[in-house]
């Protein structure tokens, strides 16, 4: 694989879902905010907190989120208004008063207007890049390094946190098709069809 050497909106649309994650965190740590992420598995519809730094971390444990980060790397369908409303839900419940999606792809037009007047911000893959344009080269750099640093296009299996592996299916409807199953196969039977495998 050739190693990008500058941002591009064709960069983001490969960077795969968990890398993509570690983008949009490590834009805003850029923009001067601590991310603290939610975890593995189901994120209840925010995949990081950002908060204001602080000098004192002890502090810092006690502080209220400034915002509520969902993040959606997804290729071949635009972002809906489920997963906006998911991420107000978690806003209204810990009383958060701002939240924000980024996403590599689009929005539905739902989507779009659902978040009006909820301090929600949309964050499309041409507007990411932009953002990122938007700082400093020295720190651009560091970031587009940071990404790409190992594989950051295969498929991370969202359970136990490993890439995943090209499988073709041996029987079934599928049969002779492609997907990506977990490597712990049978202990996690996680698999994802439908991307460019």
């Amino acid at each position: 694989m050739v190693m990008p050497t500058n941002w591009s909106i064709g960069l983001i649309k490969k960077i795969e879902w968990r890398s993509f994650e570690k983008l949009s965190a490590e834009y805003f740590i850029a923009k001067g905010y601590k991310a603290l992420e939610t975890g593995l598995g189901k994120d209840g519809g925010v995949d990081f907190y950002l908060y204001k730094l602080s000098a004192d971390e002890t502090q810092q444990q006690y502080q209220k989120p400034l915002s509520a980060v969902q993040c959606k790397s997804w290729l071949t369908r635009k972002v809906d208004v489920k997963t906006v409303r998911e991420l107000y839900g978690v806003m209204a419940a810990e009383n958060i008063t701002l939240g924000a999606v980024v996403a590599s792809g689009k929005f539905t037009d739902d989507a779009i207007a659902f978040s009006k007047g909820k301090h929600i911000q949309l964050i499309d893959g041409e507007k990411l890049l932009s953002l990122i344009l938007d700082l400093p080269e020295s720190v651009q750099s560091k970031l587009l390094a940071t990404i790409t640093a190992g594989d950051y296009t295969t498929p991370t299996c969202p359970s136990c946190d490993i890439k995943l592996v090209k499988r073709t299916a041996s029987k079934g409807r599928s049969k002779g098709s492609s997907f990506w199953g977990c490597r712990n196969f049978p202990k996690c039977r996680y698999t994802l069809k439908n991307y460019l495998v």
